[in-house]
């Protein structure tokens, strides 16, 4: 039986059988339909279950003071997992005196996890302290929502001169974004776009 194919009938108005469409971090809330085609948010804030909720899973929902929460977990048989998908970017912590750029032609530093199971990045930071050469800085922090993610590193788009070097990106697995760079120069600019890591088997 597939998780589309049921209903739950007789268990009240402030009870409904739900279906994860998806998940904001940021918000802690799942943007959930029922059993009759509609849209409902429900808060994350999990009672008495240790299940991780992602998209795809079918859900019972009750309300408490007009707000829907998450309540039991509904196993279809053989379920295929779904990994955890945000399609709305959460902002990432900068640090290091690195801030966003206030150009609205760049995207603001952000992450999120993509249905196909990785953790990207995306956004322009600006003018910030990088570390000496051969050194690792840590430049900005995973909102705490997304999922642990093996390690990654790219080299990223920056303001480097010609034949001055390149900036190196590191995604680490506590979270934490890093860079190292190949040449005695500041960027003014990093571009964080490239970067992913793909999400751990046991997340």
């Amino acid at each position: 039986m597939i998780a589309g194919s049921a209903s739950t009938y007789g268990i009240g108005w402030t009870t409904k059988q739900v279906k994860i469409r998806e998940i904001d971090p940021t918000r802690r809330i799942a943007r959930c339909v029922d059993t009759e085609g509609q849209v409902l948010d429900v808060a994350l804030a999990i009672h008495r279950t240790g299940i991780r909720p992602q998209v795809g899973q079918v859900w019972l929902a009750d309300r408490e003071l007009s707000a829907w929460t998450l309540r039991a977990f509904v196993e279809f048989g053989e379920q295929t997992a779904v990994p955890a998908v945000s399609t709305s970017w959460a902002p990432l912590t900068l640090t290091n005196g690195w801030g966003p750029s206030h150009s609205e032609d760049d995207p603001p530093p952000s992450a999120r996890v993509t249905a196909e199971g990785w953790v990207e990045l995306s956004g322009v930071m600006y003018s910030g302290t990088v570390p000496p050469v051969g050194q690792t800085l840590a430049v900005a922090q995973l909102p705490t929502a997304l999922p642990p993610c093996y390690r990654a590193n790219v080299v990223l788009g920056s303001h480097l001169p010609a034949g001055a070097g390149y900036v190196r990106g590191h995604l680490l697995p506590e979270g934490v974004v890093a860079i190292n760079i190949s040449a005695a120069y500041t960027p003014n600019w990093i571009d964080l776009t490239n970067l992913r890591a793909r999400v751990r088997d046991d997340a």
